[in-house]
């Protein structure tokens, strides 16, 4: 499948074998299948490339995402959420209270912790700055933000 993509990171059909299953569909649907290829691609790029788990997540909006909250309780990652008066406050390990449907708002919060990660990596050593729970890592896990 990987070779039937063209530089630009289309399919390319013509690079299709003759038996190649994706010949039988209509060009519409390799067109959906194209797209949605490349939004998957390019939506958990930094999770395919993750060795290790994240020691905390940030979480936006629990409610709306429960799932990557419930994933993360059953992982043991620590959550750190933007939570609204629709949220349980109970399900998040750090709670920040604030409007999680204000960009304004979760900018400010952004902003602030990523701010304060590196005030932190900044306090390290310098053989331990890039490094998590392992040791000195320079493809450490990426923040996932939801």
């Amino acid at each position: 499948m990987k070779s039937m993509f063209n530089d630009t990171g289309r399919l390319d059909l013509a690079k299709a074998p003759e038996t190649a299953l994706i010949r039988t569909y209509s060009k519409k649907m390799v067109s959906n299948l194209t797209r949605e290829w490349m939004k998957i691609n390019r939506n958990l790029q930094g999770i395919r490339e993750m060795n290790r788990l994240p020691d905390a997540m940030v979480i936006v909006d629990p409610h709306r995402e429960e799932i990557a909250v419930k994933e993360a309780q059953r992982m043991g990652v620590t959550t750190v959420a933007l939570i609204d008066t629709d949220s349980d406050p109970d399900t998040i390990d750090l709670p920040i209270p604030g409007n999680d449907d204000s960009i304004r708002s979760i900018e400010l919060i952004l902003q602030k912790l990523s701010d304060a990660v590196n005030e932190g990596r900044a306090a390290l050593p310098p053989e331990a700055q890039r490094g998590g729970r392992g040791g000195p890592n320079p493809k450490a896990a990426p923040a996932v933000v939801s």
